[in-house]
């Protein structure tokens, strides 16, 4: 299961119908206050993680049978995009729209047209692919733009580096268009001796690769770099202070794939962030997907800390408990479970609390209140926010790793 935009759309209506039970002793000035500084803001975080995401919009250039379908085809986990390594294939750009049924996702993907053919595609129906691509670059105003290159060509290049400059430099001058550019190294598996792979098993090959990749930042492309990955430096780099943000070899042949992962979350670090709830979703990442966890606990622990900023006395905890199960069914969500209260009363259940079959029972709230690492009920900002925390990362445990952490054991980490 996945986050799913209709259901989420009944949640946040059952937990509104919630806060009404809770409150229902409040008298209407601290209702609204209430509503306003708390549960408004925090179900406006999931409508703005889940209502208005969007599919990632992916842009791949570079010459044919450099393996720019195979790319596609690897990073959404199907064969989606036709493949040819002898003639050119792609007569036009072609977007495709990839659809991920079960993880309620959609990626949009264009697959330009290779430059500097020695023949033309069939059925192509522009001469200038340069110009396609321009052109394609501002029809579809990417995310993230995927410049594919083979492994072994790296060093017969230099004109289509000055070529994608050129367009970069008109797309950000006449239409303020900046995209973030990734340099993919593909087939890096035939650099060397094809037989000598994967590079973490042969010294040689991994050597050969840091080396390609010290070439293409240092002396290609002249750019500050910083490891992708500490351990194995040939995963690829990080780079700054140009459109290109980052270099990375990869193996997209199939049933043979390497690094795909390094590529994925550089793609992921620089999608805006209405794009990546999709992105992450439909590959099941799970590290990337908690990473969004964690993001939307520390909102709602701002958001509830927010309670103290009231002149009104509020002495009632359970309050936050419409705010703290709408969190722990996300979180579940975001793991893989179904978008729905039952999805929070399976973390209180293992958590040992009996919340009760309907959402709105007030005893339920009291047992878990039970939970939460306070001295006391009466609410202030700092008893509302660390509360919501350690809730919030104990149900992350428990749904990302499979952990029964009790919320009192994360106070530390939320007064750091």
């Amino acid at each position: 299961m996945a986050i799913d935009k209709e259901k989420t759309k009944e949640l946040l209506e059952a937990i509104d119908e919630l806060f009404d039970v809770f409150a229902g002793n409040l008298n209407e000035e601290n209702k609204n206050f209430v509503k306003r500084v708390v549960m408004g803001p925090a179900i406006e975080e999931i409508r703005k993680l889940v209502e208005d995401s969007r599919p990632p919009i992916m842009l791949l250039m570079g010459r044919s049978g450099h393996g720019k379908s195979s790319i596609i085809n690897a990073l959404s986990g199907k064969q989606v995009a036709t493949i040819n390594d002898v003639k050119p294939q792609t007569p036009e750009s072609i977007p495709y729209v990839i659809t991920f049924p079960e993880s309620h996702s959609t990626w949009q993907v264009i697959d330009t047209r290779g430059i500097f053919e020695t023949t033309k595609p069939s059925e192509t129906l522009e001469d200038d692919a340069v110009a396609v691509l321009k052109n394609s670059i501002i029809k579809y105003s990417p995310d993230v733009i995927m410049h594919v290159i083979s492994t072994p060509e790296t060093r017969n290049l230099s004109n289509d580096f000055s070529i994608y400059n050129e367009i970069m430099e008109e797309v950000k001058k006449e239409h303020k268009l900046k995209i973030p550019t990734i340099l993919v190294l593909n087939k890096a598996d035939t650099i060397g001796n094809p037989r000598e792979w994967p590079p973490e098993e042969y010294a040689k090959k991994a050597g050969l690769l840091t080396e390609t990749l010290n070439y293409m930042v240092d002396d290609v492309l002249g750019l500050e770099k910083a490891n992708l990955n500490h351990n194995n430096p040939y995963y690829g780099y990080e780079t700054t202070e140009s459109n290109y943000v980052g270099v990375v070899p990869v193996s997209s042949l199939e049933g043979d794939l390497w690094n795909i992962n390094t590529l994925s979350d550089l793609i992921g670090n620089h999608l805006e962030e209405s794009a990546r709830l999709d992105f992450f979703q439909a590959q099941k990442r799970s590290e990337q997907l908690r990473g969004i966890s964690s993001s939307l606990i520390k909102r709602f622990t701002g958001i509830s800390g927010g309670i103290g900023s009231s002149t009104i006395p509020l002495s009632d905890i359970a309050l936050l408990t419409p705010l703290q199960l709408l969190l722990i069914s996300i979180i579940g969500a975001l793991s893989g479970r179904d978008v729905s209260k039952d999805t929070a009363f399976e973390y209180l259940s293992a958590a040992g609390i009996n919340i009760g079959a309907a959402f709105g029972i007030r005893e339920g709230a009291r047992q878990l209140v039970k939970l939460l690492p306070v001295g006391g009920a009466a609410i202030s900002g700092s008893i509302a926010a660390g509360a919501t925390y350690s809730i919030g990362k104990s149900a992350e445990a428990y749904f990302f790793y499979d952990k029964k952490v009790k919320p009192e054991e994360y106070k530390k980490g939320y007064e750091e």
